[in-house]
């Protein structure tokens, strides 16, 4: 009831004093029997009440007045009424809510004349009785109306002026160059502008979710949200980032959305730059030290790899095809090593494979599958080559300094590479 008030007040006006209009009408058939009137009196008084009723909810329903000569034949009617009755009670109070209705319904050349036509008929009613209303009744009949009539004026033009402003806020939005919705208390949308058809797509096939993949749904989000970030899968795959700010209004909430796919494209462009070698797409020293922070809790190996030969290879092709060697060689470190390691390339030939949740016996299998990769010829443009690998292996785990391994791996890497060279 409050929303249609909000809504419609003037709808509402109207619905009152009909739903009165009822209860004042049982009264006053009571209130007729109670004067041990005779049964044809009461029948139509009843008659008269029902139909008059049934009129003014005929305008409730279609928002429009009965025809003039309804009006006559009403009027007739009561007068009828007041011959049979012949008390003041059961009529007065019936009339009074008919012509507030009728005040909150029509025009003003309406409602004039059913003022004077209602004055007129108790006038004349009452006349053949020894019943004389007030003078105030009479008053009453003008000015209750009237005041009625002129608050039902104010109202109109509140609801004008209301939706002029609406109009003009869905003028303005529709013409913002970032994405609006609004949406209804229940969830309906009442506008989009085009940039948000351009950014989400049609809404019903668009789903979005939380930072945390929690979903959510655009057309229900709660008012008062800032800097909410969020993630919309469109009806055509495309997905696409933004940021979404909810204002509270009286019927409803509007969405703000902001693309920042383009921006959060870019920072995650610049993070990995940061974190991963430009040339294998592998992490580097950075990342490595990242992993090495998330892999402490256990114990770990660390397996480091110098190339060897690699200078042969520059020297001979050129340094393309010695980046491409390098390309190749970090795919097959990450085949050989597997998804859980991380296989960094710390500089020039050398590379590192940070092997979490890993005891001796593993380590000493990944290192030699290292080793056993590098007896196969690595395919180039250029042709294939042949290179090979030294690799040192050390363990590490709670309590052991990144750089302690670090420095372990590498003597046993260089270790075996003098070995080789001697040999």
């Amino acid at each position: 009831m409050s929303a249609l008030i909000r809504r419609d007040p003037l709808r509402s006006l109207r619905l009152l004093f009909l739903t009165a209009m009822v209860v004042v009408g049982a009264v006053s058939l009571l209130q007729v029997q109670l004067a041990h009137v005779s049964r044809g009196a009461l029948a139509i008084s009843a008659a008269v009440i029902g139909a008059v009723f049934l009129l003014r909810v005929a305008e409730f329903r279609l928002g429009a007045l009965v025809p003039f000569l309804i009006d006559i034949l009403e009027l007739a009617a009561v007068a009828v009424m007041l011959s049979q009755v012949r008390a003041q009670d059961p009529v007065v109070g019936p009339i009074f809510f008919i012509l507030m209705f009728r005040a909150a319904t029509g025009r003003l050349r309406r409602v004039l004349p059913m003022i004077a036509g209602y004055i007129g008929v108790c006038v004349a009613g009452f006349a053949t009785t020894d019943i004389r209303l007030p003078v105030g009744l009479y008053i009453g009949m003008v000015i209750i109306p009237s005041l009625v009539y002129a608050m039902r004026s104010m109202l109109q033009r509140m609801q004008i002026e209301q939706q002029r402003h609406e109009d003009l806020l869905a003028d303005v939005l529709t013409r913002l160059p970032f994405p609006v919705i609004v949406t209804g208390p229940d969830g309906a949308v009442v506008l989009a502008n085009p940039a948000a058809g351009g950014l989400t797509g049609p809404l019903d096939g668009a789903r979005a979710e939380l930072a945390d993949g929690t979903a959510v749904d655009l057309r229900r989000l709660a008012p008062g949200e800032s800097g909410l970030e969020l993630r919309i899968t469109r009806a055509d795959g495309r997905v696409v980032e933004a940021l979404a700010e909810t204002v509270p209004t009286m019927h409803g909430t509007i969405l703000a959305l902001l693309d920042v796919t383009a921006q959060r494209d870019y920072e995650h462009r610049l993070e990995h730059a940061a974190f991963h070698d430009p040339l294998t797409g592998l992490p580097n020293r950075a990342q490595l030290w990242r992993q090495f922070a998330e892999a402490a809790d256990d114990e770990y190996a660390v397996l480091l790899v110098d190339l060897d030969g690699f200078k042969a290879v520059n020297d001979t092709y050129g340094h393309l095809a010695g980046d491409e060697l390098l390309c190749r060689v970090a795919e097959r470190l990450r085949h050989v090593c597997g998804p859980e390691a991380t296989v960094a390339r710390l500089g020039g030939d050398e590379f590192a494979a940070l092997l979490p949740h890993t005891g001796a016996g593993r380590a000493t299998e990944v290192a030699t599958a290292i080793r056993e990769c590098f007896g196969w010829e690595v395919p180039l443009s250029t042709g294939p080559v042949r290179v090979g690998g030294s690799v040192g292996c050390a363990l590490g785990g709670p309590g052991f300094s990144p750089d302690h391994v670090l420095a372990e791996a590498d003597a046993a890497m260089y270790a075996e590479k003098h070995a080789r060279v001697r040999n």
